[in-house]
């Protein structure tokens, strides 16, 4: 119980530090919010402020590094279906903070090359995880994984990018495995969680991508109830 409540002091203490982070930097928090979806904007006087997101990201995750969002079972199915569809040799997570996501696939398929990346510095306290901006294509990683997992696509300033940055870097056959809950909802945004849009919303956004194709939604009852959309790259 001590533990619980430690983490839910850390949890709200980091909201409103980088929520003030936000407003020292942009002033009020921008919210762009249409029927499926809503977006924090990092713009001021007309220009994206990217050190500022990187730096409320970071922030974040310092804060929140103990943490473990993602559920080993959600993880087992992802994996379990990879191997019955097709054939996994290297699976990449986004956003992975203290690499459980890592750890999780690395024990559902052990015989698998698995990296995570994670934009903050404190990536390298973590094995097989690559400091990187998860918009960034990274030109090793072209056409390279058979599984892409995130829970974190959330963090992302522009979903559209992302997205077609990660097709990119699914092997042809390959699958895109993003995990959906309440908290990646529109209300739920903020300045840490600036992308929020509904579980219909983000297939469709999704699937505006010529090269996935949605193949299966898994409807996992873990801890947390949770959606995962598995896209097929087709190209």
């Amino acid at each position: 119980m001590r533990k619980l409540r430690k983490s839910l002091r850390n949890l709200f203490r980091s909201k409103a530090q980088e929520k003030k982070i936000y407003q020292e930097k942009l002033g009020k928090v921008q919210v762009i919010s249409e029927r499926d979806f809503a977006l924090v904007s990092y713009e001021k006087d007309g220009a994206f402020d990217y050190e500022t997101y990187r730096q409320i990201q970071t922030e974040g995750n310092k804060r929140k590094l103990d943490g473990v969002f993602v559920q080993e079972d959600v993880i087992r199915e992802i994996a379990a279906y990879g191997q019955e569809h097709g054939h996994v040799r290297a699976v990449i997570c986004h956003g992975t903070r203290n690499g459980a996501e890592q750890r999780f696939f690395k024990a559902a398929l052990p015989d698998v090359s698995v990296i995570g990346t994670e934009i903050s510095d404190t990536a390298t306290q973590f094995p097989d995880t690559v400091e990187w901006d998860f918009h960034v294509m990274n030109e090793d990683w072209r056409d390279k994984f058979d599984i892409l997992y995130s829970n974190s696509w959330d963090h992302s300033y522009d979903p559209k990018l992302l997205f077609r940055v990660w097709s990119a870097c699914i092997a042809p056959g390959g699958l895109m495995a993003l995990e959906h809950s309440g908290r990646h909802e529109p209300k739920a945004v903020n300045p840490l969680d600036p992308f929020g849009v509904t579980f219909d919303g983000l297939v469709t956004l999704v699937a505006d991508n010529p090269d996935l194709a949605l193949e299966k939604i898994l409807d996992v009852s873990a801890k947390r109830r949770v959606r995962v959309a598995l896209f097929r790259k087709t190209a």
